[in-house]
């Protein structure tokens, strides 16, 4: 049985042409404003606290870090970190800027000929339902593996056990 890690990894790449780049600060990391991406990527985020472990790195075919500027800040919210990585992947891909009417962005039309998964149809409700099973089922998961306190993990290092 191949662990997580592999079946991450062989997904990735093999199956959907995708680089994985992790975003941490190793190294051989590149400064994202150097946009050192090649082809589709997936981007491996780790713990604000601790990083990508050593198992999660090991999947990462290059890494980037956000250049930090000014004496106050020494990281980043992984959120803020995230929106910042994506933004630099956008602009390096070439993704076309949303319109704009007076000071507000135009949102999109539903696409059309997608499929489902391209496009959520399901109702709020169905949508927030869905939401409250994964969580359940997560905390299930942590407290199989000996962890009562779902804080204390993010989930990845259960995904990523041998």
């Amino acid at each position: 049985m191949r662990t997580t890690c592999v079946f991450l990894r062989v997904s990735l790449q093999d199956e959907r042409g995708c680089a994985i780049c992790g975003v941490e600060i190793t190294d051989d990391a590149q400064p994202v404003t150097a946009h050192p991406f090649r082809r589709s990527t997936a981007f491996l985020f780790g713990n604000e606290g601790t990083g990508l472990s050593q198992k999660e790195c090991e999947i990462c075919d290059f890494f980037v870090y956000i250049p930090q500027y000014g004496g106050g800040t020494a990281s980043l919210n992984v959120t803020v970190a995230a929106s910042i990585v994506l933004h630099h992947f956008g602009v390096w891909a070439g993704f076309p800027e949303r319109g704009r009417e007076g000071n507000k962005f135009v949102v999109a039309e539903r696409p059309q000929g997608h499929s489902r998964g391209l496009y959520c149809t399901d109702s709020i409700e169905a949508v927030i339902e869905e939401r409250k099973m994964r969580k359940e089922n997560a905390c299930d998961i942590l407290e199989e593996n000996g962890s009562s306190h779902p804080q204390e993990s993010n989930g990845l290092d259960l995904m990523f056990t041998d």
